[in-house]
């Protein structure tokens, strides 16, 4: 069972969504859906990770964070610890 949807673009989005649909030959329904479509598929979408973005950007010296990210965080936390006193 299909479900009509009406939604406000403003023109700017509107403008940028039809010339990207021109250039794929869709029409810009048809954009919108796939889109959407494309956007229902992914997997836990509700849980979004605030981390994901970061992912790549960030530079670290050492390349045992995962095993040992236990103890990284100790000499941090032992390092505040010394500034708070």
């Amino acid at each position: 069972m299909a479900k009509t949807l009406t939604i406000q673009l403003s023109d700017d989005l509107e403008s940028k969504l039809t010339a990207q649909a021109q250039k794929l030959n869709l029409s810009l329904e048809d954009l919108i859906l796939q889109s959407l479509s494309k956007s229902a598929k992914q997997e836990n979408i509700s849980e979004f990770d605030p981390i994901l973005p970061l992912l790549g950007t960030l530079k670290f010296d050492n390349s045992d964070v995962g095993e040992n990210h236990d103890q990284y965080l100790q000499q941090t936390l032992q390092q505040e610890l010394k500034i708070d006193e």
